[in-house]
């Protein structure tokens, strides 16, 4: 038998099985994988929730679409009476401007230019199919180049109807609360009724949408006064505007410090007519000292060029049939900060105040 020396003999290290590295790998291992999986169902889930809400906001947009194109009996065709240039599976149509006057008056921001503006001077009915005089209500809104949202001009329900007794008569018109910018476009909607007997519905008179371009604006004139007609439903509405190239926004307040005040006040700008009717005491009645001392303004927002004026014209009537005493206030715009004066108008003592701001596109 041979020997078999010690030498030839390999140490082996014994290899042990370590269950619990092995158990902990193991459940690493599934957990990851139910990660993943859960992973790809939150993705699958996200992807159809995202899949549906295009679906919702298409259906969303075409529904608005479909409700703002409408047929005209007037020009026997489907119009577009509404502002529609835009997605309204994320844009409220009806949502109205939150963006207020008066934003740069006591701060200055760099980078802050004079912008090109419009003011809307008139609307009136210069013919309806319907006669006069008639009982108007329903809306007028402007959008223009800051936020397109809605801005009222006009706004009174069945229950507070505007008497019009003649083509004249303007309607009482109570806005924008702010300037309005002019970059592209300043859309106006137009939707009026009239009061018919007990009809809870009342009469379409007037529907659809007018549209100032600012991109055609005459750049050689300072100040350009024009109009446009809507020919709609049973009846042709005339709206004035007057555009200014390079212009702040003029917010005014007045007060009644003493007396009583009986008449209308007037703004207006140097050059352009007509004067904007901001109050008149024959429809928004007598103010007196001890009622208040704030003067409820129809509109009191217009923009200006630097080198323009603005005028506040009072015209306090007498009493027994004394003749009207006229007097005027002057105004001139500047960059932002404000401006006050006080005055004397027959019995009354008022003091107004203009605020002058800046306007910006930026929202």
């Amino acid at each position: 038998m041979a020997c078999v020396e010690e030498d030839d003999f390999c140490f082996v290290e014994p290899i042990f099985y370590d269950e619990a590295r092995d158990l902990a790998r193991r459940a690493r291992a599934l957990e990851k994988k139910a990660r993943q999986e859960e992973e790809k169902a939150r993705q699958e889930e996200e992807k159809a929730r995202k899949a549906e809400e295009r679906r919702r906001r298409g259906l969303d947009h075409k529904r608005v679409m479909a409700s703002i194109v409408e047929y005209d009996p007037k020009t026997k065709r489907k119009v577009c009476t509404r502002y529609s240039f835009n997605d309204f599976s994320v844009f409220d149509i009806n949502e109205e401007s939150p963006i207020p006057p008066m934003r740069y008056t006591k701060r200055s921001v760099h980078g802050l230019k004079l912008r090109d503006t419009a003011n809307i001077l008139t609307v009136k009915i210069v013919s309806s199919d319907k006669g006069f005089p008639i009982n108007v209500y329903g809306t007028i809104i402007a959008r223009d180049s800051i936020d397109h949202k809605c801005m009222y001009l006009f706004n009174r329900t069945r229950d507070n109807c505007q008497p019009i007794k003649s083509r004249d008569e303007n309607l009482i018109l109570t806005g924008p609360g702010r300037g309005l910018v002019l970059l592209d476009f300043i859309y106006l909607e137009i939707d009026l009724k009239i009061k018919v007997g007990e009809e809870p519905l009342g009469e379409q008179i007037s529907k659809g949408l007018l549209m100032i371009d600012g991109r055609v604006l005459p750049r050689g004139k300072k100040a350009s006064v024009a109009h446009q007609t809507l020919e709609s439903w049973f009846s042709t509405v005339d709206v004035r505007y007057a555009t200014l190239l390079h212009a702040v926004e003029g917010t005014f307040e007045i007060k009644l410090l003493e007396g009583r005040f009986c008449g209308n006040i007037t703004a207006g700008i140097n050059g352009i007519q007509p004067r904007i009717v901001i109050y008149n005491s024959k429809e928004d009645g007598v103010v007196s000292c001890e009622g208040r001392t704030d003067i409820t303004l129809r509109r009191r927002v217009m923009t200006l060029r630097l080198d323009g004026m603005l005028t506040l014209g009072f015209a306090v009537r007498g009493l027994g049939g004394a003749a009207t005493r006229k007097q005027k206030v002057e105004f001139t715009p500047q960059h932002r900060g404000e401006e006050k004066k006080e005055f004397s108008c027959g019995t009354a003592k008022l003091q107004v105040k203009v605020f002058w701001s800046m306007l910006d596109y930026r929202r």
